[in-house]
């Protein structure tokens, strides 16, 4: 017989003074990434782009300042953030929807513009609605006095959405999320702004105080009210050029009568939908809240063009006609879509083809007061000073301009 040419029994594996140096070499190697990586989550967390909304939520709500969120990393999950306002406003007059909601502002509903909190970004489909309310039955949010929910007509479509996000984690708590915030910090632009953003306190021009890099060094983000600011550089642009412009790109025209995204064909009802809306606004509303559906507005330019368009004819109409009579066959008011030239405006009150100013949006909630039961608890509100707020607007895109007349939290 052979002797056995691959035993080892009388070897010992090495001990750990000879695995050490191996070791300590990939230690060697990895320090720059290590180091690269605290750098980077040093720069999230002072610019404030790290905190959890939660907790920036908590710092925003107790600050004696106005105050501005806008991360510009982990900034997308707007329903984290919205979720926590409502839980810790408690609002008696909350309004709901996608980003076309959000120019509604707690001082358009004084006396009470402490009872009023924009959930704006929360929703994004009807599964995110069926979601919410699911939510207010369960008691997990707070139950409002008074509901506004911006209904999106895309909302009503076949295969809009198919799941809701009301239920998704925090990214700021997983691996992914923070590795994807590197590579878009590694980015030239990005690196310069995270790394300005750490040492601004304010934001540009209303100077609020700012928590996180969109804040700090575009001046744009969420108010303590949960309503939104646009960069201040849009309201100074209007005023070098007071002309409409469609920020969106591609313009919101141009996707209407190309058919594109939102307007793409099929253009068809979906029933299930349509049901899935009417059922979870009427379980609202069983609650005792007054519920009122709000349908965002369009640009005149792009109300005609969705008016003129034969392929989204058919849908349009739906949304236009048959839907708010569906809404108030349920007793569940409506507040029609509408365009600036049926207010006597015209198109510098928009943004973009269809996201109002705050100045626009403001007659809308004053028809919706004027309209509203004289039992509703909106008729609290003073009109003749939401009159007076919109009479005094220094531009159609805003109340005060920034630089000129600085916004507090008195306002």
């Amino acid at each position: 017989m052979f002797p056995s040419s691959t035993s080892n029994s009388e070897e010992n594996p090495p001990g750990w003074a000879g695995i050490w140096p191996f070791f300590w070499q990939i230690i060697i190697f990895l320090s720059p990434f290590i180091l690269i990586g605290l750098a980077l989550e040093f720069a999230l967390w002072k610019t404030g782009d790290l905190w959890s909304p939660q907790y920036a939520l908590n710092h925003q709500q107790r600050s004696t300042k106005e105050s501005l969120y806008g991360p510009r990393f982990f900034s997308d999950q707007f329903n984290i953030y919205k979720l926590s306002g409502i839980r810790y406003r408690h609002p008696s007059i909350l309004s709901i929807g996608s980003s076309r909601v959000m120019q509604i502002r707690d001082r358009m509903f004084h006396p009470l513009k402490n009872e009023f909190y924009n959930g704006g970004g929360l929703l994004r489909n009807a599964f995110d609605l069926e979601a919410f309310a699911v939510m207010i039955l369960g008691e997990e949010l707070p139950l409002p006095q008074v509901l506004i929910v911006g209904i999106d007509p895309w909302w009503l479509r076949t295969n809009y959405g198919k799941t809701t996000w009301l239920h998704d984690s925090d990214e700021r708590f997983s691996f992914a999320g923070h590795i994807e915030a590197f590579r878009q910090i590694l980015k030239k632009d990005a690196f310069k702004k995270a790394f300005a953003a750490t040492s601004a306190f304010e934001s540009p021009h209303f100077r609020y105080e700012a928590i996180g890099t969109s804040a700090r060094i575009e001046g744009t983000g969420f108010r303590k009210d949960g309503s939104s600011l646009y960069p201040p550089n849009v309201f100074l642009e209007y005023v070098d050029s007071p002309i409409y412009r469609d920020r969106e790109s591609p313009p919101i025209i141009n996707r209407i009568q190309m058919t594109k995204r939102e307007f793409s064909l099929p253009a068809t009802i979906d029933e299930k939908r349509v049901r899935m809306i009417i059922d979870a606004l009427s379980l609202i509303k069983n609650k005792g809240v007054e519920v009122y559906a709000f349908m965002p507005p369009f640009s005149t330019e792009a109300y005609d063009a969705l008016e003129d368009s034969p392929a989204l004819n058919k849908w349009w109409n739906y949304y236009k006609h048959e839907f708010p009579k569906l809404l108030e066959s349920h007793d569940i008011s409506v507040i029609p879509v509408s365009h600036p030239a049926q207010y006597e405006l015209d198109d510098t009150y928009m943004f973009d083809g269809w996201h109002p100013s705050e100045v626009y949006i403001a007659h809308l909630v004053k028809k919706l007061i004027e309209n509203a039961p004289h039992s509703s608890f909106l008729k609290n509100v003073l009109l003749e000073d939401l009159t007076l707020t919109i009479k005094n607007a220094a531009i159609p895109l805003a109340f005060n301009l920034p630089g000129t007349i600085t916004e507090t939290s008195s306002n």
